[in-house]
């Protein structure tokens, strides 16, 4: 039993660092360095394949957390742990819950905007800016609002993953 709680604690960190690492090399390093490129619709597309690829990444990420959890959720009954400890997993259920929704929130927003963007690219003339740099000719058709949205959903699921992450991770190797 003692291998097979190690294992899947082992599968549940992966997931986690998955998931987390890859939104922040994302968000502080692969978005910034895009803006070197001149063109936003090539830094459009090239996001959009970076962020569908990790997305697979990302997803399993987020099945192996939730697996682990709720497979080791089943193995306890609630007299086998004290009053805290049971707080302490219905904290983490909430997180796992909110991680879930906000970690497939983002991959499905991130896809539909990808395909406005991508769409908007092929179908609309594009003109230069004052710097020179290639723009839509009329506006973004509410991506730049989506983009918002997309940002804070991912927000939102770094929070909930780290959440999880951090004090569990310091509380729970002492339970029972």
């Amino acid at each position: 039993m003692a291998r097979l709680s190690s294992a899947a604690w082992i599968v549940h960190d992966v997931g986690l660092a998955a998931s987390i690492g890859g939104t922040m090399f994302g968000r502080r390093a692969l978005q910034p360095a895009l803006h070197e490129l001149p063109d936003r619709a090539q830094r459009d597309r090239v996001s959009d394949a970076a962020w569908r690829r990790f997305s697979w990444i990302n997803l399993a990420g987020h099945a192996a957390v939730a697996a682990t959890w709720w497979f080791g959720r089943t193995m306890l009954t609630g007299r086998s742990v004290s009053r805290n400890a049971r707080r302490l997993a219905i904290a983490k259920d909430a997180l796992i819950v909110a991680s879930l929704a906000t970690g497939i929130a983002s991959v499905v927003l991130g896809r539909v905007l990808g395909k406005r963007v991508n769409g908007a690219a092929r179908s609309e003339p594009r003109v230069l800016d004052e710097r020179g740099v290639a723009v839509a000719a009329h506006g973004e058709h509410g991506s730049e609002r989506l983009r918002e949205v997309v940002g804070a959903v991912g927000i939102a699921n770094l929070i909930t993953n780290v959440g999880q992450s951090l004090p569990f991770s310091l509380v729970s190797r002492r339970l029972p």
